[in-house]
């Protein structure tokens, strides 16, 4: 019998689907027989978002699902997946060309990594040891962005010569590293639940012997120091599965002038989980934090 799920669907991953869900899709029928404009909204905060001829594909291969018995029993599962993209811009008479590389599944997003020239020698090599990186740690997405292994290269100096096509990959500049960023700090973390308020990381350090079990609504808060002032900071709070891919319970926040973000668990069912609270900079200026809390679970409150 053809599966329902529209994790068979290729392609879709968890951001897709709470996307769609929140927009109450959340079968193969439904999937398919929605408006591809109504989908392409729905995806609108996505980074890369999914074009519309990629969402048609999609709605093409829930369709077929539906009308046609799964003949293949294997269950792929994305293990990476990136964006590459060929710019140029010219300068003065003269063109220059860059490859840009994005890797799509993780969160929070990595910083876009970029090359000089057109030489896809360099980038095949970044991409196979995030495939390499991916495929020894066992899941299809990691819970926390890499290092960024490149920064974009600066503007070419007047009268100088950019590196041609025939030259040895060996001859080319590597990309740049990012220099002098700072480190955040996930100073300290309180969760709050139906009876209580506890403290989870005081200090920058977990605190000794947490509470095991809370009893929902759960709220959990925590404050991050370690960015240049101005600094625009995002934070999210991920659920961590050994079976698969974590997934965030709520979307990210950009924290304020106080450097605190707070997140309403209340949506998550009542079970045992383990959770991260990451940190990071878009703009790549300090490197990201996260912290692991120990296991807990979560019990139904009253009512």
């Amino acid at each position: 019998m053809p599966t329902d799920d529209l994790r068979s669907i290729r392609g879709l991953e968890d951001r897709h689907l709470r996307a769609l869900a929140r927009r109450h899709v959340t079968d193969l029928r439904r999937f398919a027989d929605a408006d591809p404009r109504d989908i392409y909204k729905a995806m609108e905060n996505i980074r890369p978002r999914p074009s519309r001829e990629r969402i048609s594909r999609w709605q093409r291969e829930a369709r077929s699902r539906l009308e046609v018995p799964e003949t293949d029993a294997s269950d792929w599962h994305t293990v990476a997946s990136f964006v590459v993209v060929f710019a140029r811009r010219q300068a003065g008479e003269a063109w220059e060309r860059r490859v840009e590389v994005e890797r799509t599944e993780v969160e929070p997003e990595q910083d876009i990594q970029a090359w000089a020239d057109w030489d896809f020698e360099p980038v095949g090599s970044w991409i196979a040891d995030q495939l390499r990186a991916a495929d020894s740690a066992g899941t299809p997405a990691q819970p926390v962005a890499a290092e960024p292994e490149a920064v974009p290269p600066a503007p070419a100096q007047p009268g100088a010569t950019p590196p041609t096509a025939a030259e040895p990959a060996a001859a080319r500049p590597a990309p740049a590293k990012a220099a002098e960023r700072g480190q955040l700090r996930i100073d300290s973390a309180a969760i709050t639940d139906a009876i209580a308020t506890v403290d989870v990381v005081a200090g920058g350090a977990l605190v000794t012997d947490p509470p095991a079990e809370l009893i929902a609504p759960v709220r959990v808060r925590f404050t991050v120091s370690g960015a240049r002032p101005g600094t625009a900071l995002h934070a999210v709070t991920r659920i961590l599965r050994p079976d698969g891919p974590g997934w965030n319970p709520q979307d990210p926040v950009v924290l304020g002038p106080s450097g605190q973000a707070e997140f309403d668990l209340s949506e998550i069912p009542a079970d045992r989980y383990e959770m991260s609270l990451i940190v990071w900079a878009p703009d790549a200026t300090a490197k990201h934090a996260s912290v692991r809390l120990p296991a807990l679970t979560i019990r139904p409150g009253a009512g």
